[in-house]
C-alpha cells in the first residue's frame, strides 16, 4: 500500500519537472523571438547527463518485476521534453558534438521503448540497468559541476531556468521517498542517484540565486 501512495505521490510531483521543461523550451523560445542568443548559457553536457539521468529511471522501470509505471512513463515524458530541448541546442549551434549527442539521445530512447517488448530482463540485464545508474550518477555529477562552472565564467543565467532544477528537486526528493518502499537490495541504485542529484541540482540553484542577486544588486 505504502509503495503505491508514494508512487503516486512521486508520479504526481514529477508532473512539475515536466512543466519545469516545457518551461525550459518557453524561454529558448522568448529569447530566440527577441533575437538574442537563446541557449548561449545551456551546457549541452549538463542536458545530455540529465537525458541519461531520467532513462537510467527509465530503464531500471522497465528492468524491475513488476514493471514500475510510476518510473516508467513519467521519465518518457521527461526524456522526450529534453529532446526537444537538446534540437533546440543543435538548432543554434549545429555542431557535430551536438549532432552526436541528439543522434544519440535519440537512438537509446528508440532501444529502451523497444526493450518493453523483452521484458521481465533476465539477471543479466538487471545488473547491466544497475552499471547504467551507477554510470550516469557520475556524468550527472559532471555535467551539473560543468553547467555550475559555465554559470560562474559568464555570470549569466540567459535561457536556463530555474523553474526547472526546483522542480526537478522536487522530483528527486519525492523519488527518494519512493525508492525507500522497496527492498535496498533492488532500489539502491535508485537512492544513489538521485541523491546525488539532490546534492549537485541544489548547488547549481545556489549558484543561479547568486547570479540573480549579483545582476540585481549592480542595477
Amino acid at each position: 500500500m505504502l509503495y503505491h501512495i508514494l508512487g503516486t505521490v512521486s508520479a504526481v510531483a514529477f508532473l512539475l519537472t515536466w512543466y519545469g521543461l516545457a518551461k525550459q523550451i518557453s524561454n529558448i523560445e522568448a529569447l530566440r523571438k527577441s533575437h538574442q542568443s537563446a541557449t548561449q548559457s545551456l551546457s549541452v553536457n549538463q542536458f545530455a547527463s540529465s537525458f541519461f539521468a531520467f532513462y537510467a529511471n527509465f530503464i531500471f522501470g522497465i528492468a524491475i518485476e513488476p514493471l514500475s509505471h510510476y518510473l516508467v512513463w513519467t521519465r518518457f515524458g521527461a526524456l522526450l521534453l529534453i529532446l526537444a530541448i537538446l534540437y533546440q541546442i543543435w538548432r543554434d549551434r549545429r555542431s557535430i558534438s551536438t549532432s552526436f549527442v541528439v543522434s544519440l539521445c535519440a537512438g537509446a530512447l528508440v532501444i529502451g521503448l523497444c526493450s518493453i517488448g523483452f521484458r521481465p530482463y533476465p539477471n543479466l540485464a538487471k545488473i547491466g540497468a544497475n552499471s547504467l545508474m551507477l554510470a550516469v550518477t557520475v556524468l550527472l555529477v559532471q555535467g551539473t559541476l560543468h553547467q555550475i562552472m559555465l554559470l560562474r565564467r559568464s555570470r549569466i543565467i540567459g535561457a536556463l531556468s530555474p523553474a526547472l532544477f526546483r522542480s526537478i528537486l522536487i522530483k528527486d526528493v519525492t523519488t527518494l521517498a519512493f525508492a525507500f518502499t522497496m527492498p535496498f537490495a533492488v532500489a539502491w541504485p535508485l537512492i544513489l542517484l538521485n541523491g546525488a542529484s539532490v546534492i549537485t541540482r541544489g548547488g547549481l540553484l545556489i549558484q543561479m540565486n547568486k547570479i540573480k542577486n549579483y545582476g540585481a544588486s549592480v542595477s
